[in-house]
């Protein structure tokens, strides 16, 4: 960033650079000697970024994909919405963590498998496909940071999907005051968030029985869906319905406390455990 800013500036060019938000650091003051690109004064950022607390503004943008994708077929918009039964996309969605390229590798794939079927996608043919798109994003995790920090991370996920296995709920709150004052908890958080282990539900949002406010949480679906023993026993919020916005002030709070003593009993190989076939 650094060499593309002073070679240049002044220049009509302009470019775009695409990065993960928290996983990169594009300007630094070494010494009264800045270097990289700083926000704001050389660059404009572009939150291409789509969130699950506008689920629907997010489904409905990503419909709009997939339309553009039909009409390169000779296919309408009803013959791709055709494809999918019951909530089967609102499911991909979710899935894909509102991320066009997952939701488009994870469509792909579903469609393989139910050709010799129904052949329309539903809820349950998104929920086994699920989990090969979760280890994906760990694999990516894993190359994009080095050794200690890659541990670091792998650790955070344990931590945040035992919390809610523990809670039996996959949406889960943490205080913006804990967010701010806990640096180190606060660069992790950011960083899953950037990988879609987990993904932004809110923010700003009350409590019903805590004073504060609380950014909320959803885990990744492909974190827990295959896993036949929480079938019946684990409370999923359907963050799609416009309802669970008020269901969801009564969500567990992930206190420094939990992290804290969850941290200190992660297994030693704590990858294995992540991808163990059932928990």
């Amino acid at each position: 960033m650094d060499y593309v800013h002073r070679l240049c500036k002044d220049l009509p060019l302009y470019f775009k650079v695409a990065t993960l938000r928290h996983a990169s650091v594009l300007y630094a003051d070494r010494i009264g000697q800045p270097t990289g690109a700083q926000e704001r004064h050389d660059y404009q950022p572009i939150n291409i970024d789509f969130t699950f607390a506008d689920f629907r503004k997010t489904e409905q943008q990503l419909k709009r994909i997939f339309h553009e994708f039909g009409k390169q077929a000779n296919m309408t918009s009803d013959e791709i919405d055709g494809i999918f039964k019951g909530d089967g996309f609102k499911r991909l969605v979710m899935a894909g963590g509102g991320v066009p390229r997952d939701c488009l590798s994870i469509f792909l794939e579903v469609l393989e498998n139910v050709r010799n079927g129904d052949s329309r996608i539903g809820k349950d043919d998104v929920r086994i496909m699920s989990r090969s798109n979760f280890e994906r994003r760990i694999e990516e995790l894993k190359q994009d940071s080095e050794g200690a920090e890659q541990n670091v991370l792998l650790k955070g996920i344990y931590v945040i999907r035992k919390f809610c296995m523990d809670r039996k709920t996959n949406l889960f709150f943490i205080s913006e005051q804990m967010l701010q004052q806990k640096d180190n908890l606060r660069e992790l958080i950011y960083r899953l968030l950037d990988y879609r282990i987990i993904h932004s539900a809110g923010t700003a949002i009350t409590h019903k029985s805590q004073p504060g406010t609380f950014h909320a949480f959803v885990i990744d679906l492909g974190s827990y869906a295959h896993m036949r023993t929480l079938q019946g026993r684990f409370n999923e919020l359907d963050i799609s319905d416009p309802a669970t916005k008020e269901k969801m002030r009564s969500s567990p709070v992930l206190a420094f406390e939990d992290f804290q003593g969850l941290w200190d009993s992660v297994p030693q190989d704590v990858e294995q455990e992540l991808l163990r076939e059932d928990q």
